[in-house]
């Protein structure tokens, strides 16, 4: 088998069948799709066992994250090759998986590559980064690891089997966002190279599974994997500036929109960034009010949908 297409599922019933079609219709590429569905409310189940095909459905009684759900979906799977793909995402042209595997092939050093990541009105890219977050600020030298590609998106990207087992795959510790940062820091840390394809071209929605939810819930988990990913990778003199310096400027904005959001309301852009800032204050709050040792807090309560980045 040379691909295998995972897909994280959650509330995607309204973009499932697009994502599907586009992997579908790929040729010269021997492909098998599994879809890992987290408990989603909606009808997602219901639109995949409809279309039928050869899909392998994995559906999750709770919601597990994005990265325990990749895991998931790896140990299903067959293909030398692994191709993340978030459900609101799809392929643009029939021949790009082809594209990707020629691109592995002429660079055996790239663990893992991302492709050219776009909106689907061509406004909005996610280009690599060449840098970890926050790097600026803390005291850790990364120039002597492989490649000159920090990370890429996790929407989309290509992994070879042997360098995702190598790792243990994504970290399960990260519920949603900053998985993919944290596992390309650690394929680097294995000798592997970053790689990036930019003739794939890759149209993604981005964040539809949390339209309507309560913009605190998403950033609360959100900032919890940033802070996640300082504790691993940054000392813990670095974090704690970090934490206070990110409590500080969370505190003041979230203040700042506040008074803004009781003019505009609910509706208003100041509302959602009010929001948004509440659940980044209380991100950094849990950590920075940690009982010593505890370098991370987990996230409690209700958390946003993974499955789509």
């Amino acid at each position: 088998m040379q691909f295998s297409v995972i897909i994280v599922s959650y509330c995607s019933a309204p973009c499932i069948r697009k994502c599907l079609a586009s992997i579908r219709n790929q040729v010269g590429a021997e492909v098998e799709v599994i879809l890992v569905d987290n408990a989603s409310p909606d009808e997602t189940v219901r639109v995949v066992k409809e279309l039928g095909g050869e899909i392998r459905l994995i559906e999750n009684r709770e919601n597990v994250g994005f990265g325990r759900a990749c895991n998931q979906g790896f140990a299903a799977s067959r293909g030398r090759l692994l191709f993340m793909l978030n459900p609101d995402a799809k392929l643009r042209r029939p021949d790009d998986l082809a594209r990707l595997s020629r691109a592995m092939e002429e660079h055996p050093r790239w663990g893992l590559a991302g492709t050219h990541i776009a909106s689907p009105d061509g406004l909005r890219e996610s280009p690599p980064a060449t840098s970890y977050p926050d790097e600026r600020h803390a005291h850790r030298d990364f120039s002597g690891l492989p490649g000159t590609i920090a990370w890429v998106m996790g929407a989309s990207m290509v992994i070879r089997r042997e360098a995702f087992a190598q790792v243990d795959g994504f970290d399960p510790g990260f519920f949603l966002s900053s998985e993919e940062t944290d596992l390309c820091l650690r394929l680097r840390q294995q000798g592997w190279e970053i790689g990036y394809v930019p003739e794939v071209t890759v149209h993604h929605i981005g964040m539809a599974s949390e339209h309507g939810r309560d913009p605190s819930e998403t950033w609360l988990c959100r900032m919890t994997s940033m802070t996640r990913f300082w504790s691993k990778h940054y000392s813990p003199k670095d974090v704690r500036w970090l934490v206070r310096k990110e409590w500080l400027r969370a505190s003041f904005r979230r203040e700042w929109y506040r008074f803004a959001a009781r003019l505009g309301g609910q509706a208003s852009h100041a509302w959602h960034q009010y929001r948004r800032y509440v659940g980044i204050s209380e991100a950094v709050r849990r950590l920075l009010f940690a009982s010593p040792g505890n370098s991370t807090m987990p996230v409690t309560g209700s958390q946003p949908a993974p499955g789509q980045k």
